[in-house]
């Protein structure tokens, strides 16, 4: 058994199970000093006495051993507590006086910060930026409480390395194999260099980069993602032996996997998913692929495991062999690898205005979320229901004479929901920018004398993030928390949702009610409402169902669908943020199955409780014409307003890619896509037979991995509801 066999048989079957430790209750919250410091000491406290565990065979080392179990699940799997500051206190009786609450639980994700900061300063390098900053004359107490903030986390990061590094040291000297005594001796003296020191081999730049990461999940748990890893660490590849490069890329990604034994309550798995992007270009425009990217490759298609997430952006500069070997892991059931016009987002973003090395620089969020890492965060101005706003415009509207004039109210209802929603945005990214600039006896007026947020979605002056704070371009050198958005890119992002159902409804709309006037929009409404009851309810759905539907290059549906979506994002267009950001707007729609569990029955015939369909991805039953024709719908829509997600999921029968050099069919239909403007692409390559027989026998079906969302997953670890749509999208 090789290495890379032994360590993944060990995350599979939880034998480091044994590491685990409970939580205990600490208090930070008396101490003397900021709220953002007594956060930092609580974090410091979690390195400094969090247990240290070194599995056999392990080459990158460090993962979490503190956790706060929920409640036990009857497979002995552990349900884990997002936040580790439910045991580890730091805000006391006071601050809640001064708040008026207690918002120490908001924990601000969907970040992707740049690891390569730490691989170039160090952590002593990281430290020393603090203390230099701290000499600035003109800090306010807000700005000198964050760097000591930084240097305290910093300092707890630095001490739980070296104590890796001498937990390694006390191993070798009980180790029996020469073999596991000398890489215990290197794991032990790479950790005492890294601790302060920058690296300067592959296995070091490894090494901290995990460590690194480790310390955001630790702080924040979830949703902090990798960003261009093959980037990062390409540059310390040098002349390291590739076979000896490669063990340690694949050593890295099942550290990425290192606590699937603890579960999630929604879907029955680790609900920490994060994401690697992976090729492009460079910040100077030139081919980003490197020996690190096929690495990655290759240790993909030998691991086989769906966290992390890939997203690979194809550049025409790219050299083939990147697609290529893409392809294959595609067709091949590897549905957790996804694929992004380059060349068109890039200029999508620097038509936004996005500065060009910026725009070039992008990564993604979990969920394919836009990002650049570490010099941004587009997470998020608002999301918008389509089909919602349709429901509530159907409802008031019931008169309209024409499909146009219905339509023209429908765009009046979004625009207003979207300046609304900006407005809203505005309004809480002002209150804590306020607190960040120092002006506090303004935030707490706007809170309790004129009813001003408090917050915004994650982001309360209560909940700073010291330690995710150094890893952005912009905070320490402005003295200021992650949470007051001081880095360069100001822009933020609004997600359009539901939108496959709003474009189906407005298509059953036009043909049923205007066209062929068989019910008017009250009959359809009222339907609606009662989930198409009785015989004559189930007429009506039957003749909405079978109208013209998304995803069939019809340019009935399609036509309409381009009008809406291009209307939505050009509006998000006339908005700028309090920051001075601009709005930058995208479809997107994950959680199929509970968005569509709490939405009324809908106009295009979909039942009371039914899935929705994931962003622009066909409904399920409804993609008549394959694969081809549904990438052709969602091609047909202006790219230049997309910066954000755009993704459409096909769902591909394995069958089509056997044979007939299957990887290069799937290549020739990627590139007809981003040739006609297609600009994202989630693939889901599967063999719907063994869908339905790993629901009987899932012990023969471990390794199934499908994509549900913006994220994968094994498919025997998903609650049957789940299981049942993913089946349901091979009906057709």
């Amino acid at each position: 058994m090789t290495r890379t066999e032994f360590l993944k048989e060990q995350t599979l079957s939880a034998a480091n199970k044994c590491r685990r430790t409970p939580m205990p209750y600490v208090s930070f919250a008396n101490e003397p000093v900021s709220i953002a410091e007594r956060k930092a000491l609580g974090l410091k406290w979690i390195f400094d006495n969090m247990p240290v565990y070194i599995g056999p065979k392990e080459l990158i080392v460090g993962t979490r051993t503190f956790f706060a179990p929920l409640k036990g699940n009857e497979d002995g799997h552990d349900v884990f507590m997002y936040s580790l500051y439910n045991p580890v206190k730091y805000i006391n009786e006071q601050d809640i006086a001064l708040f008026g609450c207690d918002q120490s639980h908001l924990n601000k994700t969907h970040y992707c910060p740049d690891l390569g900061i730490m691989l170039e300063k160090g952590i002593d390098g990281i430290i020393k930026s603090a203390e230099e900053k701290e000499k600035d004359p003109s800090l306010k107490p807000i700005n000198r409480e964050f760097l000591e903030s930084v240097k305290i986390a910093y300092t707890g990061l630095k001490n739980l390395i070296l104590r890796y590094a001498d937990e390694a040291e006390e191993l070798a000297k009980k180790a029996e194999r020469s073999e596991d005594k000398a890489e215990l001796e290197t794991i032990s003296r790479i950790c005492k260099k890294i601790s302060g020191e920058k690296p300067e081999t592959f296995h070091e730049a490894v090494q901290l980069l995990w460590f690194t990461h480790l310390g955001t999940i630790i702080e924040s748990f979830q949703f902090i993602n990798y960003g261009r890893l093959d980037v990062i660490l390409g540059k310390f590849l040098k002349d390291t032996p590739k076979e000896e490069a490669q063990q340690l890329i694949d050593c890295l990604l099942l550290k990425m996997y290192d606590q699937v034994d603890v579960l999630d309550s929604y879907y029955g798995k680790y609900n920490a998913q994060l994401v690697v992007t992976l090729g492009g270009v460079l910040p100077d425009g030139e081919n980003a692929v490197n020996p690190v990217t096929m690495m990655f490759l290759d240790a993909i298609g030998r691991i086989r495991l769906p966290e992390p997430e890939f997203n690979l952006r194809i550049n025409s500069k790219n050299p083939p062999e990147f697609l290529e070997k893409a392809s294959e892991l595609t067709i091949n059931g590897c549905n957790f690898v996804s694929y992004y016009n380059d060349d068109l987002f890039i200029k999508s973003l620097t038509n936004a205005g996005i500065a060009e090395e910026y725009a070039r620089n992008y990564g993604f969020d979990l969920c394919q979320d836009m990002n650049i890492p570490g010099f941004g965060d587009f997470w998020l101005v608002a999301q918008t229901s389509l089909i919602s706003v349709l429901l509530s415009t159907i409802e008031k509207n019931c008169d309209a004479e024409t499909f146009d004039v219905f339509t023209d109210i429908y765009k009046s209802e979004l625009a207003s929901a979207i300046k609304n929603s900006v407005d809203r945005f505005n309004a809480a990214q002002k209150q804590v920018l306020t607190y960040g600039a120092g002006n506090a006896d303004e935030y707490f007026d706007g809170v309790k004398n004129r009813n001003l947020p408090r917050d915004r979605g994650g982001n309360s002056p209560m909940a700073p993030l010291p330690y995710l704070s150094a890893l952005f371009h912009g905070c320490i050198e402005n003295a200021s928390d992650v949470i007051y958005e001081p880095y360069p890119i100001k822009e933020k992002g609004f997600i359009f949702g539901t939108s496959t159902e709003a474009v189906n409804s407005l298509a059953a709309i036009k043909k049923i009610v205007f066209e062929e006037k068989k019910y008017t929009l009250k009959e359809v409404y009222d339907a609606c409402k009662e989930n198409f009851a009785g015989d004559e309810g189930e007429i009506m759905r039957n003749l909405l169902w079978n109208s013209p539907k998304w995803g069939n290059d019809n340019d009935y549906v399609d036509l309409i669908a381009k009008d809406i979506f291009e209307f939505c994002l050009s509006e998000c267009e006339k908005y700028t943020t309090y920051a001075g950001g601009r709005v930058l707007g995208g479809i997107h729609q994950p959680h199929p199955v509970a968005t569509g569990s709490g939405l009324m029955a809908t106009p295009e015939g979909r039942r009371k409780g039914e899935a929705v369909a994931v962003s622009l991805t066909p409904e399920n039953g409804t993609m008549k014409n394959g694969p081809t024709s549904a990438l052709k719908s969602a091609s047909k829509i202006e790219p230049m307003l997309v910066q954000w997600n755009f993704c459409v999921m096909v769902n591909y029968f394995a069958s089509v890619f056997k044979g007939n050099n299957g990887a290069e069919v799937f290549r020739k239909l990627l590139r007809g896509y981003f040739n006609n403007g297609g600009m994202q692409h989630q693939p889901n390559v599967l063999d719907v037979e063994s869908l339905k027989k790993a629901q009987t026998e899932p012990e023969k079906y471990k390794d199934l991995i499908v994509r549900m969302w913006g994220v994968s997953a094994h498919f025997v670890d998903l609650p049957k509801a789940i299981q049942d749509e993913m089946i349901a999208r091979f009906s057709y």
